[in-house]
């Protein structure tokens, strides 16, 4: 009896760390360069760029989708995705208040407003939450032609580290 008390325990303790892993349309942490290349290939993207280490793949005109993804591996395993959105106010909107019903309050939120020393123009609003060993981030900014909005999964490696 003793014994399946204790097995529980760490069979969670050896279970928890992958039970927050991401998956975004089909990628998930931890999947080989190979394999992530072998389905970006399958998704039929306009646009698709191979470098090492990384994939980025988009929709470029005439098609009109706002379909881009980017892909960083970690010794040949996927740690990061980052998702782009149709860039609308509203979406972000519904995007955050799903992310706060299913992982509550954010770890943290900023606003980065226009640097008047800057060349260019843009203000942003991003919120960051933490999932076990992964870290979500959504940040919408706003830009004098145009905005953007992401969605970005990170998982701690030994790559780099996450500045969060």
């Amino acid at each position: 009896m003793l014994k399946r008390i204790m097995v529980g325990p760490m069979f969670l303790l050896l279970v928890a760390p992958f039970a927050s892993a991401f998956e975004v349309d089909g990628f998930r942490n931890g999947m080989s360069y190979q394999d992530a290349r072998a389905l970006i290939e399958e998704q039929s993207y306009s646009q698709v760029d191979f470098k090492d280490g990384h994939i980025g793949a988009w929709d470029a005109p005439p098609r009109k989708t706002d379909r881009t993804i980017f892909l960083n591996f970690c010794k040949d395993r996927l740690v990061q995705v980052q998702k782009n959105l149709q860039p609308r106010f509203d979406y972000l909107v519904r995007l955050v208040d799903e992310k706060r019903k299913q992982l509550g309050k954010p770890l943290d939120a900023w606003s980065r407003p226009t640097d008047l020393t800057s060349p260019s123009e843009s203000n942003s609003v991003s919120f960051l939450w933490r999932d076990g060993s992964d870290f979500l981030k959504i940040s919408f900014a706003q830009f004098s032609q145009n905005n953007q909005l992401y969605i970005l999964y990170e998982i701690r490696n030994s790559c780099y580290e996450i500045p969060y």
